[in-house]
């Protein structure tokens, strides 16, 4: 066993009604798994993590004075937005670039990084979700994703600038859809992937539940450093403490 910690929080607890959470926070790696056999240049790369997207989700949660949770590995160890059923819950390869130490990965392996890292990401973000249903009347949940503008599997570019991905709350979906539209952005309704097809983590932790709840997604290339994050979160500000409900 290693000290690695699978997950961690930030923000106040019980101050916003508002709780959000990335799941493809980081491309880190516990130290026995190197970098899984990739490079460097690789390990950085959106097969990784979700860039940006820890960034936002703090900079956001600190102008709202929200609790998030964060996940601490990469996705290439173990998909965190993956069931356990799922062939792709370890890849093998990803946008075209092979894993090599995930490749024929043994039975014995495969639940050691479940145990170790998967399960308890999913049961510290239960613990916290709990804790805040708990603390705040009608909660609202945000999962924050990053989407590259071109995979290379494709020769297309994704036109959206951003994404709103639902599934059980229309109206939140609806207000956010509405409100980036009106701000002249491309927003893709359930693009580029959609929630209504698989959302693992928000179907588990916060669809199950009946609480208010939107995935957004945010194309790369515009969050690509820290004022453009700034840039960003100063946006999204406004509409989500207007769905919200708070104030101040």
């Amino acid at each position: 066993m290693t000290d690695f910690v699978p997950a961690h929080a930030k923000g106040p607890k019980g101050q916003s009604r508002a709780f959000l959470f990335c799941d493809h926070a980081t491309n880190a790696l516990p130290a026995p798994y190197g970098t899984l056999g990739l490079s460097a240049e690789q390990i950085g790369d959106h097969i990784a993590f979700d860039p940006g997207a820890c960034a936002l989700t703090e900079a956001l949660s600190a102008r709202l004075n929200a609790r998030s949770v964060y996940c601490n590995f990469s996705r290439l160890l173990i998909d965190p937005n993956r069931g356990l059923e799922r062939d792709d819950l370890v890849l093998q390869q990803s946008d075209g670039v092979a894993i090599p130490e995930n490749q024929n990965l043994s039975w014995e392996a495969r639940e050691r990084r479940i145990d170790r890292y998967y399960r308890p990401y999913h049961d510290f973000l239960e613990g916290e979700l709990k804790a805040h249903i708990v603390t705040n009347e009608d909660p609202f949940i945000l999962s924050i994703h990053t989407f590259c503008r071109a995979l290379r599997s494709h020769e297309s570019h994704r036109p959206w600038q951003v994404g709103v991905l639902w599934k059980d709350d229309a109206p939140s979906a609806q207000y956010i859809l509405g409100y980036l539209r009106d701000q002249g952005l491309n927003v893709g309704d359930n693009e580029p992937y959609s929630a209504k097809t698989y959302n693992y983590t928000v179907d588990r932790h916060v669809g199950a539940r009946g609480l208010r709840h939107v995935t957004l997604e945010i194309r790369q290339d515009l969050i690509a450093d820290e004022s453009h994050v700034r840039q960003w979160a100063d946006f999204l500000e406004a509409p989500f403490r207007a769905l919200i409900g708070t104030s101040g």
